[in-house]
Protein backbone atom coordinates (compact mmCIF):
# COMPACT_ATOMS: atom_id res chain seq x y z
CA UNK A 1 0.00 0.00 0.00
CA UNK A 2 2.78 2.56 0.90
CA UNK A 3 6.01 2.83 -0.92
CA UNK A 4 9.21 1.97 0.30
CA UNK A 5 11.82 4.40 2.01
CA UNK A 6 15.01 4.20 1.23
CA UNK A 7 18.14 3.94 4.24
CA UNK A 8 19.02 7.08 2.37
CA UNK A 9 17.52 10.71 2.55
CA UNK A 10 19.43 11.45 -1.51
CA UNK A 11 16.94 9.57 -3.59
CA UNK A 12 13.78 10.05 -4.29
CA UNK A 13 10.99 8.93 -2.47
CA UNK A 14 7.67 8.50 -4.96
CA UNK A 15 4.27 8.13 -2.76
CA UNK A 16 1.38 6.26 -4.10
CA UNK A 17 -1.90 7.94 -4.60
CA UNK A 18 -4.18 6.69 -1.66
CA UNK A 19 -7.32 6.97 -0.27
CA UNK A 20 -7.51 9.69 2.57
CA UNK A 21 -10.09 9.90 5.03
CA UNK A 22 -9.50 13.25 7.03
CA UNK A 23 -11.46 13.66 10.22
CA UNK A 24 -12.96 17.33 11.38
CA UNK A 25 -15.41 17.82 13.92
CA UNK A 26 -15.01 22.09 13.80
CA UNK A 27 -18.26 24.38 13.52
CA UNK A 28 -16.26 27.06 12.63
CA UNK A 29 -13.64 28.93 10.22
CA UNK A 30 -10.28 29.35 11.61
CA UNK A 31 -6.86 28.39 10.80
CA UNK A 32 -7.02 24.37 11.79
CA UNK A 33 -9.95 24.52 9.50
CA UNK A 34 -8.10 26.54 6.36
CA UNK A 35 -5.32 24.01 6.96
CA UNK A 36 -7.53 21.61 6.65
CA UNK A 37 -9.12 22.90 3.34
CA UNK A 38 -6.10 23.68 1.63
CA UNK A 39 -4.81 20.22 2.10
CA UNK A 40 -7.36 18.56 0.78
CA UNK A 41 -7.68 20.45 -2.21
CA UNK A 42 -3.35 19.76 -2.13
CA UNK A 43 -4.20 16.41 -2.04
CA UNK A 44 -7.32 16.07 -4.74
CA UNK A 45 -4.63 17.99 -7.00
CA UNK A 46 -1.69 15.10 -6.32
CA UNK A 47 -4.39 12.34 -7.37
CA UNK A 48 -4.91 11.21 -3.90
CA UNK A 49 -8.76 10.13 -3.00
CA UNK A 50 -9.92 12.45 -0.65
CA UNK A 51 -12.55 11.86 2.19
CA UNK A 52 -13.85 13.66 4.94
CA UNK A 53 -15.77 12.73 8.00
CA UNK A 54 -17.49 16.24 9.44
CA UNK A 55 -20.62 17.27 11.92
CA UNK A 56 -23.82 17.80 10.03
CA UNK A 57 -23.34 21.72 8.93
CA UNK A 58 -20.13 21.94 8.72
CA UNK A 59 -18.48 24.99 6.97
CA UNK A 60 -16.11 22.78 5.46
CA UNK A 61 -18.77 21.66 3.24
CA UNK A 62 -19.46 25.22 1.36
CA UNK A 63 -15.65 25.94 1.18
CA UNK A 64 -14.91 22.50 -1.00
CA UNK A 65 -18.32 22.48 -2.11
CA UNK A 66 -16.78 22.01 -5.71
CA UNK A 67 -14.19 19.76 -5.25
CA UNK A 68 -14.28 16.16 -5.35
CA UNK A 69 -14.52 15.07 -1.91
CA UNK A 70 -16.07 12.27 -0.75
CA UNK A 71 -18.41 13.16 2.52
CA UNK A 72 -20.03 11.05 5.34
CA UNK A 73 -21.47 12.53 8.27
CA UNK A 74 -21.04 11.98 12.04
CA UNK A 75 -22.01 13.10 15.41
CA UNK A 76 -18.36 13.22 16.76
CA UNK A 77 -19.85 14.86 19.61
CA UNK A 78 -16.81 14.20 21.95
CA UNK A 79 -14.27 11.48 22.76
CA UNK A 80 -16.39 9.00 24.15
CA UNK A 81 -18.97 9.01 21.04
CA UNK A 82 -19.04 5.41 20.16
CA UNK A 83 -21.49 5.92 17.60
CA UNK A 84 -19.53 7.77 15.74
CA UNK A 85 -16.19 5.09 16.40
CA UNK A 86 -18.67 2.48 15.32
CA UNK A 87 -19.65 4.35 12.30
CA UNK A 88 -16.04 5.79 10.94
CA UNK A 89 -14.67 2.24 11.49
CA UNK A 90 -17.00 0.74 9.07
CA UNK A 91 -16.56 3.48 6.49
CA UNK A 92 -12.57 3.14 6.55
CA UNK A 93 -13.54 -0.95 5.83
CA UNK A 94 -16.06 -0.18 3.70
CA UNK A 95 -13.98 2.37 1.37
CA UNK A 96 -10.73 0.78 1.90
CA UNK A 97 -9.15 3.98 3.46
CA UNK A 98 -6.10 3.73 3.38
CA UNK A 99 -5.06 6.75 5.82
CA UNK A 100 -6.72 8.21 8.33
CA UNK A 101 -5.74 11.61 9.27
CA UNK A 102 -7.32 13.63 12.52
CA UNK A 103 -7.70 17.22 13.22
CA UNK A 104 -9.43 18.15 16.07
CA UNK A 105 -8.76 16.76 19.91
CA UNK A 106 -12.17 15.43 20.39
CA UNK A 107 -11.50 13.68 17.66
CA UNK A 108 -8.27 12.03 18.01
CA UNK A 109 -9.59 9.44 20.29
CA UNK A 110 -12.68 8.22 18.09
CA UNK A 111 -9.97 7.89 15.18
CA UNK A 112 -7.82 5.93 17.32
CA UNK A 113 -10.38 3.62 18.34
CA UNK A 114 -11.92 3.38 14.83
CA UNK A 115 -8.69 2.60 13.16
CA UNK A 116 -8.00 -0.05 16.03
CA UNK A 117 -11.06 -2.09 15.29
CA UNK A 118 -11.09 -1.11 11.47
CA UNK A 119 -7.48 -2.58 11.19
CA UNK A 120 -5.26 -2.00 7.73
CA UNK A 121 -5.46 1.77 8.13
CA UNK A 122 -2.53 3.88 8.58
CA UNK A 123 -3.57 6.87 11.22
CA UNK A 124 -2.00 10.29 11.96
CA UNK A 125 -3.09 12.94 13.77
CA UNK A 126 -2.15 16.94 13.35
CA UNK A 127 -2.26 19.09 16.55
CA UNK A 128 -3.27 22.54 15.91
CA UNK A 129 -3.87 24.21 19.04
CA UNK A 130 -1.28 25.44 21.79
CA UNK A 131 -3.05 23.95 24.93
CA UNK A 132 -1.54 20.44 26.49
CA UNK A 133 -3.51 17.50 26.01
CA UNK A 134 -4.94 15.96 29.41
CA UNK A 135 -3.64 12.39 27.87
CA UNK A 136 -3.91 10.07 31.10
CA UNK A 137 -4.18 6.12 30.11
CA UNK A 138 -7.31 5.55 28.45
CA UNK A 139 -6.12 9.04 25.99
CA UNK A 140 -2.93 7.31 25.15
CA UNK A 141 -4.20 3.82 24.98
CA UNK A 142 -6.76 5.08 22.10
CA UNK A 143 -4.02 6.68 19.94
CA UNK A 144 -1.86 3.96 20.70
CA UNK A 145 -2.71 2.85 17.08
CA UNK A 146 -0.74 6.20 15.80
CA UNK A 147 2.16 6.43 13.02
CA UNK A 148 2.84 9.78 13.23
CA UNK A 149 1.76 13.07 15.57
CA UNK A 150 2.26 15.85 13.51
CA UNK A 151 3.07 19.37 15.34
CA UNK A 152 2.44 22.63 13.62
CA UNK A 153 5.37 24.65 15.42
CA UNK A 154 8.09 23.21 17.90
CA UNK A 155 6.03 24.49 20.72
CA UNK A 156 3.28 21.93 19.93
CA UNK A 157 5.92 19.02 19.59
CA UNK A 158 6.70 20.35 23.24
CA UNK A 159 3.47 19.94 24.47
CA UNK A 160 3.02 16.49 22.70
CA UNK A 161 5.80 15.53 24.31
CA UNK A 162 4.69 15.85 27.64
CA UNK A 163 1.57 14.82 26.63
CA UNK A 164 2.69 11.20 25.09
CA UNK A 165 6.18 10.24 26.22
CA UNK A 166 6.38 6.62 24.65
CA UNK A 167 5.32 8.63 21.10
CA UNK A 168 9.06 9.99 21.09
CA UNK A 169 9.85 8.47 17.75
CA UNK A 170 6.39 9.23 16.05
CA UNK A 171 6.07 13.39 16.55
CA UNK A 172 7.23 15.53 13.78
CA UNK A 173 6.87 19.10 13.72
CA UNK A 174 5.59 20.32 10.51
CA UNK A 175 4.61 24.05 10.27
CA UNK A 176 1.42 24.89 8.42
CA UNK A 177 2.18 26.18 4.78
CA UNK A 178 1.25 29.27 2.87
CA UNK A 179 0.74 29.43 -1.02
CA UNK A 180 3.25 32.20 -2.24
CA UNK A 181 1.17 32.77 -5.60
CA UNK A 182 -2.19 33.72 -3.57
CA UNK A 183 -0.78 35.93 -1.11
CA UNK A 184 -0.89 39.56 -1.99
CA UNK A 185 -2.37 38.84 -5.43
CA UNK A 186 -4.65 41.57 -5.70
CA UNK A 187 -3.61 44.58 -7.47
CA UNK A 188 -2.66 47.23 -4.38
CA UNK A 189 -4.92 49.88 -6.02
CA UNK A 190 -7.82 46.88 -6.12
CA UNK A 191 -7.26 45.47 -2.97
CA UNK A 192 -7.92 48.83 -1.32
CA UNK A 193 -10.73 49.80 -3.64
CA UNK A 194 -12.64 46.77 -2.55
CA UNK A 195 -11.95 46.99 1.02
CA UNK A 196 -13.50 50.67 1.02
CA UNK A 197 -9.70 52.39 1.93
CA UNK A 198 -9.08 55.87 1.67
CA UNK A 199 -6.40 56.39 3.80
CA UNK A 200 -2.81 55.99 2.63
CA UNK A 201 -1.56 53.81 5.62
CA UNK A 202 -3.49 50.70 6.66
CA UNK A 203 -3.32 48.99 9.82
CA UNK A 204 -5.04 45.55 10.37
CA UNK A 205 -5.68 42.83 12.73
CA UNK A 206 -6.55 39.32 10.66
CA UNK A 207 -8.51 36.27 11.93
CA UNK A 208 -11.41 35.24 14.18
CA UNK A 209 -12.76 37.83 16.53
CA UNK A 210 -12.43 36.11 20.22
CA UNK A 211 -10.46 37.21 23.16
CA UNK A 212 -7.51 34.92 22.40
CA UNK A 213 -7.06 37.16 19.40
CA UNK A 214 -6.86 40.04 21.60
CA UNK A 215 -8.82 42.25 18.75
CA UNK A 216 -9.82 44.79 22.19
CA UNK A 217 -6.21 45.20 23.12
CA UNK A 218 -5.76 46.66 19.21
CA UNK A 219 -9.02 48.63 19.28
CA UNK A 220 -7.17 49.81 22.47
CA UNK A 221 -3.86 50.86 20.70
CA UNK A 222 -5.93 52.21 17.63
CA UNK A 223 -7.79 54.48 19.59
CA UNK A 224 -4.28 55.93 21.47
CA UNK A 225 -2.33 56.21 18.22
CA UNK A 226 -5.71 58.02 16.80
CA UNK A 227 -5.64 60.78 19.76
CA UNK A 228 -2.25 61.52 17.59
CA UNK A 229 -2.73 63.59 15.25
CA UNK A 230 0.56 62.86 13.47
CA UNK A 231 -1.41 59.21 12.81
CA UNK A 232 -4.40 61.25 10.82
CA UNK A 233 -3.62 59.67 7.23
CA UNK A 234 -3.60 56.20 9.52
CA UNK A 235 -7.00 53.55 8.86
CA UNK A 236 -7.22 50.44 11.42
CA UNK A 237 -9.53 47.75 10.52
CA UNK A 238 -10.28 44.41 12.17
CA UNK A 239 -10.90 41.65 9.65
CA UNK A 240 -12.81 38.58 11.04
CA UNK A 241 -16.19 37.43 12.24
CA UNK A 242 -16.78 35.73 15.61
CA UNK A 243 -18.21 32.40 16.11
CA UNK A 244 -21.32 32.46 18.34
CA UNK A 245 -19.92 32.35 21.84
CA UNK A 246 -17.84 35.56 21.45
CA UNK A 247 -20.70 38.04 19.10
CA UNK A 248 -20.93 39.77 22.84
CA UNK A 249 -17.47 40.39 22.37
CA UNK A 250 -17.45 41.16 18.91
CA UNK A 251 -20.03 43.30 19.82
CA UNK A 252 -19.10 45.60 22.65
CA UNK A 253 -15.75 46.41 20.72
CA UNK A 254 -17.92 47.66 17.61
CA UNK A 255 -19.99 49.54 20.27
CA UNK A 256 -17.10 50.86 22.04
CA UNK A 257 -15.97 52.83 18.59
CA UNK A 258 -19.22 53.95 17.27
CA UNK A 259 -19.69 55.74 21.00
CA UNK A 260 -16.00 57.05 20.40
CA UNK A 261 -17.18 58.63 16.82
CA UNK A 262 -14.24 56.60 15.28
CA UNK A 263 -16.27 54.39 12.74
CA UNK A 264 -14.27 55.71 9.86
CA UNK A 265 -10.90 55.24 11.54
CA UNK A 266 -11.42 51.75 12.81
CA UNK A 267 -13.59 49.70 10.47
CA UNK A 268 -14.76 45.89 11.01
CA UNK A 269 -14.79 44.54 7.67
CA UNK A 270 -16.38 41.05 9.09
CA UNK A 271 -14.83 37.62 7.09
CA UNK A 272 -13.29 38.56 3.86
CA UNK A 273 -12.93 34.99 1.53
CA UNK A 274 -9.89 34.61 0.26
CA UNK A 275 -8.31 37.03 2.91
CA UNK A 276 -4.59 36.38 2.07
CA UNK A 277 -4.96 38.11 -2.00
CA UNK A 278 -5.91 41.15 -0.05
CA UNK A 279 -3.19 41.45 1.77
CA UNK A 280 -1.51 43.68 -0.47
CA UNK A 281 -3.77 46.67 0.23
CA UNK A 282 -2.58 46.65 3.93
CA UNK A 283 0.94 47.84 5.13
CA UNK A 284 1.17 46.82 8.84
CA UNK A 285 -0.57 43.45 10.50
CA UNK A 286 -0.73 43.03 14.43
CA UNK A 287 -1.03 39.89 15.66
CA UNK A 288 -1.30 40.42 19.50
CA UNK A 289 -2.67 36.94 20.60
CA UNK A 290 -2.41 35.52 23.65
CA UNK A 291 -0.75 32.26 22.48
CA UNK A 292 -1.06 30.86 18.81
CA UNK A 293 0.34 26.77 17.97
CA UNK A 294 1.60 28.66 14.55
CA UNK A 295 -0.47 31.88 13.13
CA UNK A 296 -0.93 30.86 9.22
CA UNK A 297 -2.20 34.75 9.21
CA UNK A 298 1.17 35.98 10.36
CA UNK A 299 2.63 34.17 7.74
CA UNK A 300 0.45 35.11 5.32
CA UNK A 301 0.92 38.49 6.47
CA UNK A 302 4.95 38.60 5.75
CA UNK A 303 4.43 36.72 2.74
CA UNK A 304 2.56 39.22 1.29
CA UNK A 305 5.04 41.99 2.24
CA UNK A 306 2.93 43.28 5.16
CA UNK A 307 5.68 44.47 8.37
CA UNK A 308 4.26 42.35 11.24
CA UNK A 309 4.14 43.13 15.23
CA UNK A 310 3.41 40.22 17.02
CA UNK A 311 3.58 38.48 20.67
CA UNK A 312 6.17 36.14 21.24
CA UNK A 313 4.25 33.23 22.14
CA UNK A 314 3.92 29.90 20.75
CA UNK A 315 4.48 29.00 17.65
CA UNK A 316 4.93 33.02 16.69
CA UNK A 317 8.29 32.74 19.13
CA UNK A 318 9.39 30.58 16.28
CA UNK A 319 8.12 32.93 13.13
CA UNK A 320 9.04 36.27 13.80
CA UNK A 321 13.16 37.44 14.24
CA UNK A 322 12.79 40.38 16.35
CA UNK A 323 13.66 43.49 14.77
CA UNK A 324 14.50 41.66 11.43
CA UNK A 325 11.38 39.98 10.16
CA UNK A 326 9.03 42.02 12.57
CA UNK A 327 8.84 43.41 15.98
CA UNK A 328 7.75 41.41 19.11
CA UNK A 329 5.84 43.36 21.97
CA UNK A 330 4.17 42.27 25.65
CA UNK A 331 1.30 40.08 25.66
CA UNK A 332 -1.85 42.35 27.20
CA UNK A 333 0.03 45.40 27.08
CA UNK A 334 -1.76 47.89 24.53
CA UNK A 335 1.09 50.76 25.15
CA UNK A 336 3.49 48.43 23.67
CA UNK A 337 1.58 47.75 20.81
CA UNK A 338 0.52 50.92 19.89
CA UNK A 339 4.31 51.83 20.16
CA UNK A 340 5.34 49.46 17.98
CA UNK A 341 2.74 50.39 15.50
CA UNK A 342 3.84 54.05 15.69
CA UNK A 343 7.83 52.89 15.16
CA UNK A 344 6.65 50.97 11.80
CA UNK A 345 4.25 54.24 10.98
CA UNK A 346 7.03 57.14 10.96
CA UNK A 347 10.08 55.18 10.11
CA UNK A 348 9.63 54.08 6.58
CA UNK A 349 13.03 52.35 6.49
CA UNK A 350 12.64 49.93 9.00
CA UNK A 351 8.86 49.40 7.75
CA UNK A 352 10.33 48.39 4.37
CA UNK A 353 13.31 46.58 5.73
CA UNK A 354 11.40 44.62 8.24
CA UNK A 355 8.29 43.93 5.30
CA UNK A 356 11.31 42.42 2.89
CA UNK A 357 12.70 40.32 5.05
CA UNK A 358 9.30 39.12 6.41
CA UNK A 359 8.28 38.19 2.57
CA UNK A 360 11.53 36.82 1.73
CA UNK A 361 11.82 34.52 4.84
CA UNK A 362 8.14 33.71 4.81
CA UNK A 363 8.19 32.27 1.12
CA UNK A 364 11.17 30.53 1.71
CA UNK A 365 10.15 28.39 4.87
CA UNK A 366 6.87 27.99 4.61
CA UNK A 367 5.97 26.99 0.85
CA UNK A 368 3.22 25.16 0.09
CA UNK A 369 4.60 22.30 -2.07
CA UNK A 370 7.56 21.83 0.02
CA UNK A 371 5.80 21.27 3.09
CA UNK A 372 3.08 18.98 1.81
CA UNK A 373 5.94 16.74 0.42
CA UNK A 374 6.88 16.27 3.94
CA UNK A 375 3.26 15.36 4.95
CA UNK A 376 2.90 13.16 2.20
CA UNK A 377 6.12 11.45 3.50
CA UNK A 378 4.42 11.06 7.03
CA UNK A 379 1.85 9.51 4.98
CA UNK A 380 3.86 7.19 3.51
CA UNK A 381 6.21 5.92 6.37
CA UNK A 382 8.93 7.97 5.10
CA UNK A 383 8.70 11.02 7.29
CA UNK A 384 12.57 10.53 9.12
CA UNK A 385 14.38 10.36 5.52
CA UNK A 386 12.18 13.29 3.98
CA UNK A 387 12.50 15.77 6.74
CA UNK A 388 16.08 14.37 7.72
CA UNK A 389 15.40 13.92 10.83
Amino acid sequence: MFSRCSPKGFSVIIHPTMRILQVCSAESLGGGERHVIDLTLALIGRGHELHLAVRPGSPLRAQLADSAVVWHELPLRNALDAISVCRLAGIIQRHRIDLLHAHVARDYPICGVAARIAGDVRLVITRHHFRPLRAGWLYRQALAPAAALIAVSGAVGDRLHEAFPGFTGRIVVIPNWIDPAICGSLDRQEARQRLGITRPTVVAILGQISPLKRQDLFVEAAMKLIDDRHFDEVEFLVIGSPAPEDLRFARRLEERISAAGLADRVRFIGFLDRLPSYLSAIDIVAVPSRNEAFSLVLVEAMAAGCAVVATRVGGMAEIVEDGVTGIFIDPDDATTLSSAIARLVTEPGLRRLISDNGCQRARQRYARDRLIDRLEAVYSGCHREASGE
